[in-house]
Order: C-alpha cells, then sequence, then structure tokens
C-alpha cells in the first residue's frame, strides 16, 4: 500500500476490494502556521507534524463511533472516545450537508500536533474528518466543498487550506462563502522554527482578544506587509522578511496572553535569522531561519522560560503534499 493525493483516485484503483465493511481508510492531515506575520487569515503554511486516522465501518454495531487514540492530546475533548470527537463531527457534518447516510464507524487516531499551540489541531482534525466522511460512504467530495465545510466548521480559511492542499498557501473567502486557495513555490532554503511554550490557548480566546475594527494605519501598514512578503519569498530577497513580517492587526493583543510570548516576539535579529511571529493565534512562536536554527530557538524559548514557562523547540520541515488516503483490507 502507498499514499496517495486524493480520495477519488483512491477509491477507483481500489474498487475491487471488497465492500466497504471490508476495508479501512486511513487519511494524513499535516499541522500548518498561519498569518505568517501580517497576512491575518490569509497567508498559511503546512508543516510536518501529523495527525494520522484509520477508520472501518463496524458492523452491526451498538454504538455510532469507537475510538482509540495516541499521541498528543489522545485524552482530550479534540480525540475524545465518543462521538463528540471532532473527527467524527466532521464526519457527521459532511453526511449531513450530502445527504448521506453514515454507518457506525471505528476510528484510529495518532496524533503528532501539540494540541491549543497555534499549529493547526482543529484544521487537521475537520479535514481529516470530511475526508474520511467520503471515503466511508463511497462518495466524492471536490477540494472546494471540502474547504467550505471546513470553513464553516473553523471559521476561517488559512489552516484548513494548508493542511488539505500542503506547501504556502494564499487564502480568501468570496462574498458567496467559498474559499479561494492559491498554492504558492515556498523556498527550500527558508528554514520553519516553532517555539511552543507550555500554554494552551483556544481560537475562540484569543479571537475574543482583537478589536472589532482597526485604524486605517494599522490596515495599510499590514497590507503594504503582506504585499512584501509575497514579493520577498518569491523573489528570493529574505533580508526583507524582518520588516514584511511585522503586524499591527493581531499580535499586539495577543502578546499579553502567556508570560515571556510578547518577549518572544520581540526577539532581536541574529545570524540566520530573517523573521519571527506568531503562530496562527498562539501560543507558539515561529520563526524563519537559513541558518543556526537550534542557537535561534533557544534564545526564543530562553523568552518563555525567564518568565517561568516552559516552551519546546521544534525544527520543522515545510509539507507540500497536504493530506494523503489510503485504503486496505480491514484485517
Amino acid at each position: 500500500m502507498s499514499l496517495a493525493s486524493g480520495a477519488v483516485d483512491i477509491i477507483e484503483d481500489s474498487a475491487e476490494a471488497g465492500g466497504k465493511s471490508e476495508r479501512s481508510f486511513s487519511v494524513r492531515v499535516p499541522a500548518s502556521t498561519s498569518n505568517l506575520g501580517a497576512g491575518f487569515d490569509s497567508f498559511s503554511l503546512a508543516l510536518q507534524l501529523y495527525l494520522t486516522v484509520s477508520a472501518r465501518v463496524i458492523p452491526e454495531a451498538s454504538e455510532i463511533c469507537r475510538v482509540t487514540s495516541s499521541g498528543e492530546g489522545s485524552t482530550s475533548g479534540l480525540l475524545s472516545r465518543t462521538e463528540d470527537n471532532l473527527i467524527f463531527r466532521a464526519m457527521s457534518f459532511a453526511a449531513a450537508r450530502e445527504g448521506w447516510t453514515l454507518p457506525p464507524v471505528q476510528l484510529d487516531v495518532h496524533n503528532e500536533l501539540p494540541l491549543g499551540r497555534g499549529l493547526g489541531s482543529s484544521a487537521a482534525a475537520i479535514v481529516a474528518g470530511l475526508t474520511l466522511s467520503s471515503l466511508i460512504c463511497d462518495q466524492k467530495l471536490s477540494p472546494a466543498t471540502v474547504l467550505r465545510y471546513a470553513l464553516e466548521m473553523e471559521g476561517h480559511a488559512d489552516n484548513v487550506a494548508a493542511a488539505y492542499h500542503g506547501g504556502w498557501i494564499v487564502s480568501c473567502v468570496k462574498t458567496d462563502g467559498n474559499v479561494l486557495a492559491v498554492k504558492r513555490p515556498w523556498p527550500e532554503d527558508l528554514k520553519v522554527i516553532v517555539v511552543s511554550p507550555d500554554a494552551l490557548l483556544k481560537t475562540t480566546e484569543t479571537r475574543s482578544a482583537l478589536p472589532a475594527t482597526v485604524e486605517r494605519d494599522d490596515a495599510v501598514h499590514n497590507l503594504q506587509r503582506v504585499a512584501l512578503f509575497g514579493a520577498a519569498v518569491e523573489g528570493g530577497d529574505y533580508d526583507l522578511l524582518w520588516d514584511a513580517m511585522q503586524d499591527r492587526m493581531h499580535q499586539p493583543y495577543r502578546q499579553s496572553l502567556v508570560p515571556g510570548l510578547a518577549e518572544a516576539l520581540a526577539t532581536k535579529p541574529q545570524p540566520g535569522l530573517v523573521g519571527v511571529a506568531l503562530s496562527g493565534s498562539g501560543p507558539s512562536v515561529i520563526a524563519l531561519a537559513l541558518d543556526h536554527l537550534p542557537e535561534i530557538g533557544e534564545a526564543i524559548a530562553n523568552s518563555f522560560r525567564s518568565r517561568g514557562m516552559p516552551a519546546t523547540v521544534r525544527l520543522l520541515e515545510v509539507d507540500r503534499e497536504g493530506q494523503k488516503t489510503m485504503v486496505a483490507r480491514a484485517g
């Protein structure tokens, strides 16, 4: 068995593998960071930490969902062992919207994503659930429909677009509620460091910290830097990224939520470091760098540790493929 992109090809290639009750389906979805500084609710980048979920139909079951889980947050609500599990809720959401009958399922979950750290754990769970729903029900969901449903569940499109497509994504929500997502090249030499303090933040909490309106000067500031970021990345002008990642729309309002976060975001330039930003809504901080990655990670982590907040440093590669599915006989 090999992983392959696209649920439709997997189902068609495996049409002779038996009925759906004899098959198991697996999906692997990457972590993601979003915003990348000034690109609020627009920029996102998939990272090589993965949520892997296997699903199979439970014949004649009295329960609608059974879950086993391992890895990060295996006892949390996101990965709960009941139908409250976000993955199963996404499966049910797609089935209800499409008019499918979702049979009772067994979900086996392994999660590498730290929960509530601004690395797209809920987006990964939603993308996994939507994808598995179509597989289990022997149906198809177009990429546009997956992103539309994921947006409705998640409330913002950036992380779900990166989780689904992989790579660096520029996205927006149209007036009709559909999502436009464009995948752009991400340079091999531009590396990602993620520093996660030992604090959990819910996106609902961090969004409530934001003002209802922004000053025009702040909006112009961010618009200029979003354009500069794209030009800097695609042109290889990395010396521009320090200025391009300066934000006025969300980071100033979130940096007081965790001890040491303001200091981490105020990290000074040092060899190899080209930019620092909040990862999504936080509390993780991302740094873009060319070299000296361990030293940069420790310097940022020490901003948290000096305030009594433990922190974990991860040196992560960019995931360029997005969600991947496979099908196999249940053994």
